[in-house]
């Protein structure tokens, strides 16, 4: 009862007063014509790095005391919900081309690399300070932050598989919808992890869900000539996993991933029987 207190506190404490918070440091990037921008495409690029640093850095205080009294899945959970009010204050990616005219593919890239920096750092806290759980069906492999060569595999594959499930739930750069999207990839990898190898933490799931906030941005820079960019994000045709900005990665992932650790626990429990 006590732990149930506890973990409904620290969410509603994200959801009113920290989250707001961490997303007004993001609400400070502005686009030139006075839109909403993002963490590197703004008026003060700066200030956006100061922003991402300040807003990760009280995803991961609080996600790692929620973690600390009520375990890893609560720390993600609640570390989510500060960095989706983040994302949700910072400009989509069609909202970005059309404030340029052109296509923000490197910047975003350079963004990507600071926010999967960032959403690894959350991940590593929580990680280290979760609470120990019953060691059952792989579950207590949910804290900690060894990783093997096993692990590296289960990465690489996860990081596949959310790349083609980002591909089919990302129909529109919507913000809400670009979170849902990234969440659902992250449900999906996060089950990847722990079928071929249940001894991978929590942070295995995180890590790639770091790449994929990197790889959605150059997979663009790769196939969309900047020049292209406008028409083809009014034609609904920009490659869906370029859909998600860096941000709403990391806050889907966070949402995600704690569901496909609980639909993870069940499978195994199931096939162990």
């Amino acid at each position: 009862m006590a732990e149930a207190v506890i973990r409904w506190t620290l969410y509603i404490a994200a959801l009113v007063v920290v989250g707001p918070i961490a997303g007004g440091l993001a609400a400070m990037n502005q686009a030139a014509d006075g839109s909403e921008g993002t963490i590197l495409l703004s008026r003060a690029p700066v200030l956006g790095v100061v922003g991402l640093a300040g807003g990760g850095t009280l995803a991961a205080i609080l996600g790692a005391v929620s973690a600390r009294f009520c375990g890893a899945r609560a720390g993600l959970t609640t570390a989510g919900i500060v960095l989706a009010w983040m994302a949700g204050r910072t400009a989509s990616t069609a909202e970005i081309i059309r404030a340029q005219g052109t296509g923000p593919w490197t910047s975003l890239v350079i963004e990507g690399v600071l926010v999967a920096v960032m959403l690894a750092g959350v991940g590593a806290a929580i990680g280290v300070l979760a609470k120990p759980v019953e060691a059952q069906h792989g579950v207590e492999a949910e804290r900690g932050v060894a990783l093997s060569g096993r692990s590296a595999l289960a990465i690489a594959a996860a990081v596949v598989a959310g790349g083609a499930l980002v591909w089919v739930f990302a129909v529109t750069p919507l913000k809400g919808q670009a979170i849902a999207a990234a969440g659902l990839a992250a449900v999906g990898l996060t089950l990847v992890v722990r079928v071929i190898d249940r001894a991978t933490p929590a942070l295995g799931a995180v890590l790639a869900c770091a790449v994929l906030a990197v790889a959605g941005p150059a997979f663009a820079l790769a196939t969309v000539p900047p020049g292209d960019a406008l028409a083809a994000s009014y034609a609904q045709q920009l490659p869906a996993v370029s859909r998600p900005t860096p941000l709403d990665w990391s806050a889907g992932a966070l949402l995600g991933i704690p569901i496909g650790l609980a639909w993870a626990a069940s499978i195994l429990k199931r096939a162990d029987a």
